[in-house]
């Protein structure tokens, strides 16, 4: 089985549509919290969010998509939020064994049912409803382990040119945005459509203005 590293940020909308396809998918997934205002930040460029036009725009894609796909979509109840203490539950250091179960419980109550994602007090409830809570799975979270940790997710997504979440590394290739894993899944079939050629005749074209 290939092994799928998954980048996503609970913040990001494209993350949860991504998230509804891989808790489904057979792959052998790392699941990488990272912090996507962080990563924008390193680029010295702006969120969507922060493009009024752009981010109206990308409410009507959201919900064409997730209209077309039978997915449940709305947003959390205060947007943007601070995703910090989603992303450090998220952990591996921090859930183990219940990594995907965590993930999963927060995208839901965020990004389904419109629950406000960003409050500890809140976020620990969703853990309770959903049997994952323990003492234990919080002083994780708390420690200074899951900051490290969580750095460590950015640097290493910043070292592969990561530029922004959902973004998917497989075999070396990174693969950016929800509506890239069917690329992905031709690339892990052997069936990648990109001309390789074309690709460095352009970068090299490019990267010498």
């Amino acid at each position: 089985m290939k092994k799928i590293e998954f980048y996503f940020d609970f913040l990001s909308p494209y993350s949860y549509l991504a998230w509804t396809w891989v808790r489904s998918q057979p792959y052998d997934f790392d699941y990488i919290p990272v912090s996507v205002a962080s990563i924008i930040a390193s680029f010295d460029t702006k969120g969507p969010a922060q493009i009024e036009p752009k981010r109206n725009y990308l409410f009507k894609d959201l919900l064409r998509f997730t209209s077309l796909n039978n997915i449940p979509f709305t947003t959390p109840k205060n947007l943007p939020f601070n995703s910090l203490y989603a992303l450090r539950l998220a952990l591996k250091g921090t859930s183990g064994e219940k990594q995907k179960d965590i993930i999963d419980a927060i995208f839901r109550s965020g990004w389904e049912e419109g629950q406000d994602i960003g409050s500890d007090d809140l976020l620990k409830n969703i853990l309770r409803e959903k049997n994952l809570y323990s003492d234990d799975l919080i002083e994780r979270m708390e420690s200074k382990n899951a900051r490290i940790e969580l750095k460590a997710n950015i640097e290493s997504a910043l070292g592969k040119n990561i530029f922004g979440v959902p973004s998917f590394i497989a075999e070396g290739e990174m693969f950016w945005g929800n509506d890239s894993t069917k690329y992905l899944e031709m690339h892990l079939n052997g069936l990648d459509p990109l001309d390789r050629n074309k690709y460095q005749q352009f970068i090299e074209k490019f990267t010498s203005r």
